[in-house]
């Protein structure tokens, strides 16, 4: 009878696939506010340059934010006018629209990770 012996290692693997997980996290909410510059209100451009991505891997999650004063009425009150292309909802529809990207980006770098 043959006899196969091996070492798990699973404590090194989730490692692995938790940082390479992170890291495709925040390249992809990274590219959900690239894709928000495009639509997020312009008059001044504060609101653009504060957007924000800030990894949390204490909480195994990646956040994206605008961090001025007005940017929640901004993004929540569709009554107000803006530039075209320039509207309300400039994170939540990008976020809607590249989610499924994100979540692509996401595993292939924890496949990668396998490797």
């Amino acid at each position: 009878m043959n006899r196969v012996d091996f070492k798990w290692h699973g404590d090194k693997v989730l490692q692995l696939l938790k940082k390479a997980g992170m890291s495709g996290l925040h390249d992809g909410v990274e590219h959900i506010l690239t894709v928000s510059h495009g639509e997020v209100p312009h008059d001044t451009g504060t609101l653009q340059r504060s957007g924000t991505v800030i990894d949390a891997p204490q909480k195994d999650a990646v956040y994206v934010s605008y961090g001025t004063p007005y940017a929640v009425m901004q993004h929540e009150d569709l009554t107000f006018r803006h530039d075209e292309g320039r509207k309300a909802k400039y994170l939540e529809d990008p976020f809607n629209r590249e989610k499924d990207k994100v979540l692509k980006m996401t595993s292939e770098r924890m496949k990668r990770a396998l490797r």
